[in-house]
């Protein structure tokens, strides 16, 4: 595709060059995007970094009240003080269960000696 014209017939036009692919367009064409760059009618319908970030935060910000909103799982209890604050700081609210040093190391058969 040619982007460049053999001959410049609009007086004051000039060429300049796109801040994204680099090719070379008359001035007119090419339009500048909210990050300040100039852009052609290819890279025109493109994303640029502030749309990502602007874009990214949003979807941030839509997980985290997600996240926040859940509900325990179904017979979990959270783990609390008398009070209701919680004393962990781990989400797990799954079952647990106490063992010893016997438990796990004489009653499993794992040797103890080197």
């Amino acid at each position: 595709m040619r982007t460049i014209p053999r001959t410049i017939t609009r007086k004051g036009e000039y060429l300049s060059r796109c801040d994204v692919c680099g090719c070379m367009w008359l001035r007119s064409a090419l339009v500048r995007g909210i990050d300040g760059l100039l852009r052609c009618e290819q890279d025109r319908s493109g994303r640029d970094e502030l749309t990502l970030a602007e874009l990214t935060a949003t979807r941030a910000v839509s997980l985290s009240l997600q996240l926040g909103s859940l509900v325990p799982a179904d017979g979990a209890f959270p783990h609390t003080d008398s009070d209701g604050n919680p004393v962990s700081q781990s989400d797990y609210t799954g079952p647990t269960s106490r063992r010893t040093i016997d438990d796990v190391y004489f009653d499993s058969g794992v040797p103890t000696s080197f």
